[in-house]
């Protein structure tokens, strides 16, 4: 099943691993390099895709770094689940959240993959399957 991914990765080498290994599974990928860009794609996409389906999300997942310009990978995901509460979201980071309340809220809503990770459990993530390795 091809998904719809949107990824907010300011690290052009990542970025490009991402896109590639995404595309090879036959993903259809939309790649942003900060966190306004990312929320500009995704409000795009929900404005295009809003009479679709009430119970649809406009990307299969959102794949979110927590350090980026502009706004952080945790400002992301709240504005996105405030407009989208079913929206799938990753974090791939080697930072963990950590903060206040409103980020142990944010734990329990989103998925989180610890980097250094394979581009092999990274697909498997997406893909909604754990990952082997």
């Amino acid at each position: 099943m091809s998904l719809n991914i949107l990824i907010a990765e300011d690290n052009q080498f990542t970025a490009t691993q991402y896109d590639r290994i995404l595309r090879k599974y036959g993903h259809h990928v939309v790649i942003t390099r900060d966190g306004t860009e990312c929320l500009e794609k995704y409000h795009r996409e929900l404005k295009r895709t809003e009479f679709d389906s009430l119970d649809e999300t406009p990307f299969d997942v959102v794949v979110l770094d927590q350090s980026m310009p502009k706004k952080s990978g945790s400002e992301v995901a709240e504005e996105i689940l405030e407009v989208s509460p079913k929206q799938k979201i990753i974090f791939a980071s080697a930072y963990a959240l950590t903060g206040n309340s409103d980020t142990a809220q944010l734990k329990k809503k989103v998925d989180f993959l610890q980097k250094p990770f394979s581009l092999r459990a990274f697909v498997q993530k997406i893909e909604g399957e754990q990952p082997t390795e």
